[in-house]
């Protein structure tokens, strides 16, 4: 017997009143997604013959995300998803309905195909030239559900009369959650609490805002605010920073500019804790060839001498923090919908010290990455040799 929430509820009544765009905002754990799949599910069991097409950013994040929760739906209602799958591309059929589960990592993909029913997972993730190729192919109703991490394209189609914004939160989906996943959320709102008590909006103020409350983020004191979500521009030389960790993840980033529009293109390549030198390596290697740019971090001589003897690395000018922020502010930032960390970074990287330029020591692994790539090299010359 499928169990239906509050969150499902507003959704069935929005898609019975013919809305063309049904748009769920909402914290986490507010069940938004899986109450959209539900409703999909219902409507394939129809006998009207429809083509619906579940769409996120990438193939992992489906997986882990909108598929393992239809898997689950289908083995509620006693179908075995084996039996009614293809694999690759992830297809359930259902009658004369297919429901496929596509990732959009380019605007290319997005292309051609038509559909009757949309279900855009995580918009906030995907750029707009994409969504719009998809939403002028979808003959019927566009479903879109995202954390109100901040303000994108959502904005405009929340203005079309066909469309409305339906708000969910973890209190809307409490009757599936469990003890501890509630105990987290009392957690964050008593630090949240603690923050306002000493007049701060800071870290947890936002996450509670965000994911607690299902409310666009508020976070004062942002260091980057001229950003948006956008495709890599590969016509551009290119080069790579690297910002080396040990307790903090090392973080690797390609970036490109174009300095006659001062627009920087990132992408996230690396972040990832805990790496020994020979892993390391192999992984800067997936994206990085022998003759690539790379600048990195001065603050590890030897670790870039050592890395010397795979690739065309140097250590990048001794710039201070604030003087390499003043400059990446300069130009707008474009960065690739799959670089999350990054996302996350430019989100949460605050002054801790407006007035005296002093940033907070955190979310600034891949920033300060694209910092070293963007203000060069120090006049050292290294030899790359290939091994």
């Amino acid at each position: 017997m499928m169990q239906l929430t509050e969150t499902f509820n507003g959704i069935l009544d929005a898609y019975q009143q013919g809305k063309r765009y049904i748009i769920s905002r909402g914290g986490t754990r507010s069940g938004k997604t899986f109450a959209e799949l539900q409703l999909l599910f219902l409507i394939a069991q129809k006998p009207k013959p429809r083509i619906i097409t579940t769409v996120s950013q990438t193939l992992p994040q489906l997986k882990l995300g909108a598929i393992r929760d239809y898997e689950n739906i289908l083995q509620e209602n006693g179908i075995t998803p084996s039996d009614i799958s293809i694999k690759n591309p992830h297809v359930f059929y259902h009658g004369k309905t297919i429901h496929e589960f596509i990732s959009f990592d380019d605007i290319g993909n997005a292309k051609g195909a038509t559909r009757d029913i949309l279900f855009i997972n995580e918009g906030n993730r995907m750029n707009w030239e994409t969504v719009h190729q998809l939403i002028t192919r979808t003959k019927e109703t566009i479903f879109i559900d995202f954390n109100p991490s901040n303000h994108f394209w959502i904005d405009e189609l929340e203005k079309e009369p066909t469309s409305i914004t339906l708000k969910s939160t973890f209190l809307n989906n409490i009757e599936n959650l469990s003890e501890a996943q509630i105990a987290e959320f009392k957690t964050a709102k008593e630090k949240a609490d603690a923050e306002a008590a000493k007049g701060i909006y800071g870290y947890w103020s936002n996450w509670w805002q965000v994911y607690g409350l299902g409310e666009y983020g508020q976070i004062e004191g942002a260091i980057y605010t001229d950003y948006e979500i956008g495709d890599f521009d590969e016509t551009l030389p290119y080069k790579f920073g690297l910002d080396f960790g040990f307790t903090d993840p090392d973080a690797l980033i390609k970036i490109a500019v174009d300095e006659k529009r001062k627009i920087i293109y990132l992408h996230e390549c690396l972040y990832k804790t805990g790496l020994p030198f020979e892993s390391l390596v192999n992984a800067v290697k997936t994206y990085c060839k022998p003759h690539d740019r790379i600048i990195a971090d001065s603050a590890q001589p030897k670790l870039i001498k050592d890395m010397q003897k795979f690739f065309n690395i140097s250590p990048a000018f001794k710039w201070k923090v604030n003087e390499r922020i003043k400059k990446m502010q300069s130009y707008h930032l474009v960065i690739t919908p799959t670089s999350e960390n990054l996302l996350n970074e430019i989100q949460n990287y605050v002054w801790s010290d407006k007035k005296s330029e002093t940033p907070i020591d955190d979310f600034n692994h891949l920033l300060d990455a694209a910092g070293y790539a963007l203000t060069g090299q120090q006049t050292v010359r290294f030899q790359a040799t290939s091994a």
